[in-house]
């Protein structure tokens, strides 16, 4: 028995000669480079033609917690400040900010975004941990883009004055056309 258990191991080991393997692929590497110019070129193919380009464009909103001049503000105002820049993203993402959103970019109904797509194309959050807060849109249209980014510059104060009794939003920089993908 004792020496069928041994037999048995001795065939069960492999030995892996590195340079065997390294010589495997030397001798055929035509093949790997072919392999990775055809990847590379499949990729590529699949960048330019199938997979649709985006563009996004962006505004930014200065948030304020109250009715004091940016020169007074205490350190726990700009907190409230900043930690409202995280409530005014939640804000903007709701429904019914988004259905007048859609209302004002769109009055007569031609473009072919809903609230629920708009949705999908918007981020937004402070800045660096400040008071301003960013929101960025991304679409396939880099006209459309802008518009959209523009519309939430203009509807967002209006919708936060409505629900956040005393705090404001004052537009920082428009949203432009961005052509770069």
């Amino acid at each position: 028995m004792a020496m069928e258990k041994t037999e048995r191991n001795t065939k069960d080991s492999y030995t892996v000669d590195i340079a065997h393997i390294a010589m495997t692929v030397w001798n055929r590497i035509w093949a790997v480079i072919f392999a990775s110019i055809l990847t590379a070129a499949l990729g590529l193919a699949m960048a330019a033609f199938i997979i649709p380009p985006t563009y996004s464009s962006s505004a930014m909103l200065y948030v304020n917690n109250g009715s004091t001049k940016v020169e007074a503000l205490s350190s726990s105002e700009l907190t409230a400040a900043q930690s409202l820049a995280k409530t005014y993203a939640v804000l903007l993402k709701n429904r019914t900010t988004l259905e007048r959103l859609v209302h004002e970019i769109d009055p007569t109904g031609r473009m072919d975004y809903d609230w629920e797509d708009i949705y999908g194309m918007i981020e937004s959050g402070p800045v660096d941990e400040t008071e301003v807060m960013q929101v960025t849109v991304t679409c396939g249209n880099p006209y459309e883009a802008e518009r959209i980014a523009n519309g939430i510059a203009k509807v967002l104060p209006q919708r936060v004055a409505e629900i956040v009794e005393g705090a404001t939003m004052e537009v920082v920089d428009s949203a432009v056309v961005e052509l770069e993908k």
